[in-house]
C-alpha cells in the first residue's frame, strides 16, 4: 500500500447531510423545529429516522408519518448518530463494477455487527445508538483502501489477495478515516481496533471492546469463525462480562434477541 505508507491516499469525505445535522447537534440554541426542518432536505433520510423511530428498541409500535414526533422519540443524540449511520450507507452503496461487490459484503458484516454492537450495549452499560454508529464505522477504511487497489485490476481479480489486504489495512485507514472527519478518540479507537481479537486495554472495557465482540458474533456461522480464537479467551470478552456462552459459542441473551437484531439489520441494509 504506496499510498498508504506515503500519506497521499485520498481519503473519502462525510456527506454534507451527516456533517450538518452534526453541527446543527452541537448548537445549543437547536430546536425541534430547526431540525425537522434539515432532517426533510434529504428524503431517503426522513424516512429512514421514521422506520427506526418505530423499531422495537424504541418501545413504540404504532406508525407515525410525523417528521418532528419521530426525532422527539429518537431524541439529538440518536438523530445525530443514526444520521451519520445513514449517510454511510449512501458510500458503501456505489455501481462501481470493479469494486461494488466487495464493499457489499464489508457493508453487511457491518450492519451484522452493528446490529449485534445495539443489543449486547443495553447489558453492559453502553449506549445502543452510539454502539450501532461504531459498529458501522469500524470498516469505512475499506472504501479508500478498494478504491486505490482499481489501479491494480489484476489484483482485484485475485479475491484471496484482496481479503488479505481488507484484513491488514482497513483498522488502520479506518482511523484515518474518522479522525479526518473530526470523530471522538473513541470512536478513532474503534476503527484501529478492528479484528485486533486479543485487544487487551488496561483498565474496564471500552466501545472498542464491545464491537469486537459483536464482530466476532457475525462469524459464528461461517466457515472463517473455526480460525479465530475461542470467545471466552478474549480480553475484551472477560471484561464485558456478557453472561452464559451458548453451544455454538454465542451469547444467550443475543440467541434471544435474534427478531430485534434481525429488524434493525433490515432497516440498516
Amino acid at each position: 500500500m504506496t499510498a498508504l505508507k506515503s500519506g497521499t491516499l485520498e481519503l473519502p469525505s462525510l456527506p454534507d447531510i451527516a456533517i450538518n445535522v452534526r453541527l446543527a447537534a452541537n448548537n445549543e440554541n437547536l430546536n425541534i423545529a430547526d431540525l425537522v426542518r434539515l432532517v426533510q432536505q434529504d428524503p431517503g433520510l426522513s424516512a429512514y429516522l421514521l422506520k427506526v423511530s418505530i423499531s422495537s428498541h424504541y418501545k413504540r409500535r404504532h406508525a407515525t408519518s410525523n417528521l418532528d414526533s419521530a426525532l422527539r422519540r429518537l431524541g439529538l443524540d440518536a438523530t445525530r448518530d443514526l444520521t451519520a449511520s445513514y449517510a454511510l450507507k449512501t458510500l458503501f452503496y456505489i455501481n462501481d463494477p470493479q469494486i461494488k461487490r466487495h464493499l457489499r459484503d464489508i457493508w453487511q458484516r457491518s450492519v451484522y455487527t452493528a446490529a449485534l454492537a445495539h443489543v449486547m450495549a443495553r447489558h453492559c452499560g453502553f449506549d445502543p445508538d452510539r454502539a450501532l454508529l461504531a459498529g458501522l464505522m469500524q470498516d469505512i477504511g475499506a472504501l479508500p483502501l478498494l478504491t486505490n487497489l482499481k489501479l491494480y485490476p489484476t489484483l482485484l481479480n485475485d479475491h484471496h489477495g484482496v481479503d488479505q489486504l481488507i484484513n491488514e489495512y482497513t483498522g488502520k485507514i479506518s482511523g484515518l478515516v474518522l479522525n479526518h472527519w473530526k470523530f471522538d478518540y473513541e470512536l478513532v479507537t474503534v476503527g484501529l481496533e478492528r479484528g485486533n481479537w486479543l485487544r487487551d486495554k488496561q483498565g474496564d472495557a471500552d466501545l472498542a471492546d464491545l464491537i469486537l465482540i459483536a464482530r466476532y458474533h457475525s462469524y459464528l456461522n461461517e466457515p472463517s469463525h473455526k480460525k479465530l480464537p475461542q470467545l471466552s479467551s478474549l480480553p475484551a470478552f472477560r471484561k464485558l462480562k456478557l453472561g452464559d456462552i451458548g453451544p455454538q459459542q454465542g451469547l444467550k441473551f443475543l440467541r434471544e434477541a435474534r427478531e430485534e437484531i434481525d429488524e434493525l439489520r433490515s432497516t440498516l441494509s
